[in-house]
This record gives C-alpha cells, sequence and structure tokens, in this order.
C-alpha cells in the first residue's frame, strides 16, 4: 500500500512555510463547523478559524494520461466543504501541481467555481517535491494493472 506520510508532510510545510507567513496566523488540520450543522476535518484552519482552506497533492492525470475523474471529483468536493465552512471569511484550495491548477483555472473562467473561493497554486522545495513524486509514481504503479505498465506514466 502506498505511503501516504509524504502528503501530511506537504500539508505541514504549506501551513508552515506558505499560510502561516501570507496570513499572520498559526494554521492547523481540524475540524470546523459547516452552515448545515455538520462538521469536516479541514486541512487547513488558521487559529481564528477566519480562514480554511484544502490542500490537494493530486495531479489532474492518471498514470494512463487520461484526466483523473476521481481526483476532479476530489478537488470538488473539497470546494463544496470549503462553501459550507460556517464561520470562515477566507476560503483556499491550495494544489501543488500545475496541470490541476490550469484545469481550475478554466473551471472559473467558465464560471464554475463560485468567487469566495481562492484557489492558488504552491510549489514546494526540491526534496519536498521529490519524495512527493516518487511517493505519487509509488501509488500509480500500484493501481495500474501489470499488462499496462509499459505504457503507464505520470
Amino acid at each position: 500500500m502506498a505511503d501516504t506520510a509524504i502528503h501530511d508532510e506537504v500539508e505541514t510545510w504549506i501551513r508552515e512555510k506558505w499560510l502561516q507567513p501570507r496570513f499572520g496566523r498559526e494554521f492547523t488540520k481540524k475540524n470546523a463547523r459547516l452552515k448545515s450543522g455538520g462538521e469536516f476535518e479541514f486541512d487547513a484552519v488558521s487559529e481564528d478559524g477566519k480562514v480554511v482552506a484544502n490542500i490537494s497533492t493530486s495531479s489532474l492525470k492518471t498514470a494512463s494520461g487520461n484526466r483523473g475523474s476521481g481526483k476532479i471529483n476530489k478537488v470538488r468536493s473539497d470546494i463544496y466543504f470549503l462553501l459550507l465552512a460556517e464561520i470562515a471569511e477566507k476560503r483556499m484550495l491550495v494544489l501543488t501541481e500545475s496541470d490541476m491548477y490550469e484545469a481550475w483555472l478554466k473551471q472559473i473562467d467558465r464560471g464554475r467555481v463560485p468567487d469566495s473561493i481562492q484557489i492558488r497554486c504552491v510549489e514546494i522545495p526540491g526534496p519536498l517535491r521529490e519524495k512527493l513524486e516518487a511517493a505519487q509514481k509509488n501509488a500509480s504503479e500500484e493501481v495500474t494493472p501489470p499488462w499496462n505498465r509499459d505504457s503507464a506514466s505520470i
């Protein structure tokens, strides 16, 4: 099974090295109340609860080069829960992969993303990037059928 620890490491880096300096507040992964009455665990919530973010490390494409509909739907779900965040004044979707970011910029241009959601692409540092790419490659190999591995690429 793929090691997901790198995703936690990337999320921590984004909270501590990217979000905190921009907003001057500490961020943690935690549950926040939803307008609908429930709770949802967001990847980054500021200490005062006014900035809420979800983080995605997924690329747009699958190992076989197709658009990953599951990956897109996960981001769509993240946006949905950001919209439901009760006291948030800023709602952000933070992406680490430029192809996913470009795809969502097109969705913004088509009017398919609410104005209240800010989408940002963050460039993570080299060593962390290398670990993430290795983990993505390993995860991709796990779900690629053996007869299709020679043609699969990330």
